[in-house]
């Protein structure tokens, strides 16, 4: 099933939910059953992030009274491209793709005519590092949440991640590190981002039963870590879901490759092309006669047109978006050439699969869990 992006129901709208109820002012508008949840002025604020875990693996991995099934509260969308880099920074930054500009794992940065992997900073397909600083934090600025809350210096703000300095990066020293902070006898907001259960599901494929394993044990650790807090607001979402794929390397369709000013970039189910300016008029013909099928294109314009990428103004930098983005409505995904990994699944589309996420809530008072009624 095909599923676009709900730029009102979406991880930026919760995103700025948390603004709000910190009294920054927010981009866009915000989640009303997050701000009513909120608004109790729990003493621990608690976000956990689980790497692709949408709405389809939690379903299929978990049974209906597993602790994570049994406290969802209601169903929210990604953002588009549904995959890491531009999820997580669409959360952290509490704006729209369009806005903050990481647009995919790798982007072509015309200012240095390069495609980067905006999270390691190393060359499309490459371990090679693309610059003596990171290209996407020098020309796509992002001021992330934790960031925003430190200024203001109304709570004690914790960053758990894989991502950046002071890592951590298994769900083990996540859950520590949580429970840490949650004995604070000041105020406290905490953001953690676990790399599961989407690294290892990539390995495998979604449905493997070793991910089944995987997602239960998570489940069980998550479960123990917050019937061991007190007076804390938990919430459980995903930036992305994923989905099993069949590969296709475009640099082997000669006549499609050729048209082309150099790789593909953005991601594998959302594939920015930068085409010759020769064939721009029959680009479009050629791709879709080949390829419509398992992929939508559309240009520039159309992209600006129907707000693909989240409504806002564009980043000033912003470079990636190509002459045209293919986005992927079946079940292939696009590599480049031999240096590109084979991938068993993967996102960045717009199946329900990939866009379809989980919003889990759990309030805990000093003494007891507290009652809610699902949102309908």
């Amino acid at each position: 099933m095909i599923t676009s992006p709900d730029y009102n129901n979406c991880i930026v709208n919760f995103s700025n939910s948390i603004l709000k109820y910190y009294g920054i002012k927010e981009y866009h508008q915000t989640l009303g059953a997050v701000d009513r949840i909120i608004s109790k002025n729990y003493h621990n604020v608690v976000i956990i992030i689980l790497d692709g875990l949408g709405m389809d693996a939690l379903n299929h991995h978990l049974k209906p009274d597993d602790f994570l099934r049994k406290n969802l509260y209601t169903g929210i969308s990604s953002v588009f491209p549904s995959s890491t880099t531009p999820g997580l920074l669409s959360f952290e930054t509490s704006q729209m793709p369009i806005e903050h500009g990481w647009l995919g794992e790798t982007v072509f940065f015309k200012q240095e005519y390069k495609i980067v992997n905006c999270l390691n900073n190393t060359l499309k397909d490459s371990s090679e590092p693309a610059g003596f600083f990171y290209l996407a934090d020098y020309y796509l600025p992002a001021i992330r949440i934790d960031e925003k809350l430190s200024k203001i210096g109304k709570v004690q703000v914790n960053r758990i991640s894989p991502i950046g300095s002071n890592a951590f990066s298994k769900i083990d020293s996540i859950i520590s590190r949580v429970k840490r902070v949650c004995s604070s006898k000041w105020k406290t907001f905490t953001f953690a981002y676990c790399d599961e259960p989407f690294l290892s599901m990539q390995d495998k494929g979604v449905y493997h039963p070793d991910n089944t394993q995987l997602i239960k044990i998570l489940n069980d650790k998550l479960e123990v870590l917050c019937n061991s807090l007190s007076d804390t607001l938990v919430f459980i979402t995903a930036t992305h879901g994923i989905i099993d794929v069949d590969n296709i390397r475009l640099s082997e369709d000669k006549e499609i490759a050729d048209m082309l000013q150099f790789p593909i970039s953005l991601e594998s189910r959302a594939v920015s092309f930068y085409v010759k300016d020769e064939f721009k008029a029959v680009f479009r013909e050629k791709f879709e006669k080949k390829y419509g099928k398992d992929f939508t294109l559309f240009s520039n314009q159309e992209i600006q047109e129907k707000h693909l990428f989240g409504p806002g103004k564009p980043n000033d930098n912003i470079t990636g978006i190509g002459d045209f983005v293919a986005v992927a409505t079946g079940t292939k995904a696009f590599l480049w050439d031999e240096n590109s990994p084979a991938k068993i699944c993967t996102s960045g589309g717009i199946s329900d699969k990939e866009m379809s996420l989980p919003l889990i809530i759990l309030e805990k008072s000093g003494r007891e869990t507290l009652s809610f009624e699902r949102r309908k």
